[in-house]
């Protein structure tokens, strides 16, 4: 089934961005420590109470450790990435029925996703999905609980889980617009 580009929300970044943005921000962070470790430390005052450290040594990073470090920063970038991807105006016939949310955990992703969907008004819980495994989806579900007819903003997270501890390791979240048509008729028993 083709879906129309502007019902998806996707977030891709590349391989080179995530690498330049490491870097950036690597030097932004290390650049004033790099500049203060080459320099002798000054002595504390007397009466601050503080004494140095007497294993310090003056110095700084050498090329090969700066390498290392950007290398483990971009590892850790690639390693949280959560791609995310939805219907971001899921619409529902009535408040009992199921709604097409089309969220998709993409197959470029490492992890299961959990996804919850809250109200932005009153930030109550309207759905939460259970673990959803890379490379599924799920084309529509019902709310947790029915809502009446209107249109309502909500935010979707994306939370990565790891798969034996069952503990959320990162998130991404996106704006979405829930639409409910119709009331919710009574049902009689």
């Amino acid at each position: 089934m083709n879906q129309h580009p502007d019902f998806l929300l996707r977030q891709h970044r590349s391989p080179g961005l995530i690498f330049l943005a490491s870097a950036a921000l690597l030097l932004i962070l290390l650049l004033p420590l790099l500049s203060a470790c080459r320099k002798k430390p000054v002595p504390a005052p007397a009466s601050s109470g503080i004494s140095s450290d007497p294993g310090a040594a003056a110095g700084g990073w050498d090329d090969t450790d700066l390498t290392a470090v950007v290398d483990g920063l971009n590892q850790q970038v690639e390693d949280g990435m959560i791609h995310i991807s939805m219907n971001v105006s899921p619409v529902f016939f009535d408040g009992s029925s199921e709604g097409s949310l089309m969220i998709v955990n993409e197959s470029v992703n490492r992890y299961p996703q959990v996804v919850q969907i809250t109200r932005n008004d009153t930030h109550e819980e309207i759905y939460r999905s259970g673990a959803i495994p890379v490379g599924s989806r799920i084309a529509s579900a019902r709310l947790n609980r029915s809502l009446p007819a209107g249109t309502y903003e909500c935010t979707a997270m994306f939370y990565n889980v790891d798969p034996v501890s069952g503990d959320f390791l990162g998130c991404a979240g996106a704006m979405i617009r829930i639409t409910i048509q119709n009331e919710t008729a009574e049902r009689s028993h």
